[in-house]
């Protein structure tokens, strides 16, 4: 079912929790680096499958029922990113290291709200059509 025109307020506020996502990854909540022998550590496995979160689709996107499905999917999206480092993925064993103390409660809490994000979207959705 179509209304003709795009609300983007939900994609744009996925996108910018995706991009905070990003940022935060690649810099100040990012990882530690390489191990003094030049290995890296599992944590940076897991910043790596972080990096792949939304798209701008849901932006633009007109298609009620496609909007349902990402929304959907950026919830589920938003879970996987809180669970990706530490329960997923592995990190150090050291709590000091910074991908146990500043990457991991990062992910979780940008991911948590990734999670609200699209599952508020699609709990509202799904009472509209609900109601009709």
């Amino acid at each position: 079912m179509q209304n003709g025109k795009a609300q983007p307020l939900v994609g744009i506020i996925l996108t910018a929790l995706s991009a905070l996502l990003l940022v935060g990854i690649c810099g100040f909540a990012g990882p530690c680096g390489a191990h003094g022998d030049g290995t890296t550590g599992t944590c940076q496995w897991a910043a790596r499958a972080v990096l792949a979160v939304l798209s701008l689709v849901r932006i633009f996107e007109m298609d009620e029922g496609e909007r349902r499905g990402l929304s959907l999917a950026a919830a589920l999206l938003g879970v996987l990113v809180a669970l990706m480092p530490g329960v997923l993925v592995d990190l150090c064993a050291d709590p000091a290291m910074r991908c146990v103390a500043v990457m991991r409660p990062f992910c979780v809490a940008v991911g948590v709200a990734i999670a609200l994000a699209g599952g508020a979207d699609l709990t509202v959705r799904l009472l509209r059509l609900r109601n009709r």
